[in-house]
């Protein structure tokens, strides 16, 4: 029975590990996209899913243990650092999220402002609102 005590503290001790990596990647994320680093955003995201993913698994592997139906006070107090880590990568997600879509609309913005100035009158907006410059625009009405 020792075994499996050592099994779930070993998983415990695994998901404290993987949810501080996660919460360190996400830390790293947030810089990459304040200095605007595409690569580092991309491979952060990748790094988060991965962890995700191991983060998932390794939670399956606790609930199978006959140990996480009735934890000790120590594997309580455990698991609930694993979820205040996990709530502020949460957090943190969240505010990553809001800070490249702004990211992004700052781009479009910039983009159709570069259109606008290659020519006012040709430009056009699609239904998404993106601009879009036609030389042709009316050149084919017959009135």
């Amino acid at each position: 029975m020792s075994d499996q005590v050592t099994s779930f503290e070993q998983f415990l001790q695994a998901q404290t590990d993987n949810v501080s990596e996660l919460l360190d990647v996400m830390k790293n994320e947030t810089l990459a996209i304040a200095s605007r680093k595409s690569s580092d955003i991309a491979s952060y995201a990748k790094q988060k899913l991965s962890l995700i993913q191991t983060i998932q698994l390794c939670d399956a592997q606790i609930g199978k243990c006959p140990e996480a139906a009735s934890p000790s006070d120590d594997a309580k107090q455990t698991i609930s650092e694993i979820k205040a880590v996990l709530e502020q990568c949460h957090q943190l997600n969240e505010a990553n999220g809001i800070a490249l879509q702004r990211a992004h609309l700052s781009i479009h913005k910039l983009r159709n402002l570069f259109q606008e100035a290659a020519g006012k009158h040709e430009m056009t907006y699609d239904s998404d609102g993106k601009a879009s410059g036609s030389r042709t625009l009316g050149t084919n009405v017959k009135a």
